[in-house]
Order: C-alpha cells, then sequence, then structure tokens
C-alpha cells in the first residue's frame, strides 16, 4: 500500500469515527427534587447571597432577591434541586422575607 493510501484509509477511519462516536445530552428531559427551606445568610456580597438551610449551603444571585438580606436574615426558599438529566443543578426562588 503506498503512502498517500494509507493517509487516505486513516483519514476515512478517522472521519467514520468521528461520526459514530455519542455525544453526550445536554438539557432535559430533566427531574428535579423540590423542597421549601427556611434558610439564614451566612454571607453577603453584591453580586448575591450565601444561605444555609437544612438542605445545605444555597446561592441566591443578587437579581433573585427582593433586596440583599444581611447576615443573619432569614427568608423561605424554594429549592429544586436536579435528580436526574444535565439541566441547570439547583433552581432556588425567595418565597418569603421575614
Amino acid at each position: 500500500m503506498t503512502c498517500s493510501k494509507r493517509i487516505t484509509t486513516a483519514l476515512a477511519l478517522l472521519t467514520l469515527a468521528a461520526w459514530g462516536a455519542p455525544t453526550p445530552m445536554a438539557g432535559g428531559p430533566c427531574a428535579y427534587e423540590t423542597s421549601v427551606e427556611e434558610a439564614i445568610a451566612v454571607s453577603v456580597e453584591g453580586d448575591g447571597a450565601l444561605f444555609e438551610s437544612a438542605g445545605g449551603e444555597v446561592f441566591v444571585s443578587a437579581g433573585d432577591l427582593p433586596t440583599l438580606p444581611k447576615v443573619g436574615e432569614t427568608l423561605t426558599l424554594q429549592v429544586e434541586r436536579i435528580t436526574e438529566g444535565t439541566c441547570t443543578p439547583e433552581i432556588v426562588t425567595v418565597v418569603a422575607a421575614e
């Protein structure tokens, strides 16, 4: 086999391998577990606040808060944590401020 035939064969095999390679699915379908949690602000920065709740630590960006809380302030949060799929791992909504 000549060098050019080997190169052509190698390129053809690489092309076929690339087309046949499975790609991971991004996005849905996804499933979430939803809980409502009382959360205490443990750290507040200009871009949001870190809260501690029974479910663990949750970061809420400033745009998702009515106002930036003070450290120690308690909010009620609805937290959706992903259980299946590769969508957004956590979705947090402020339910009410105390």
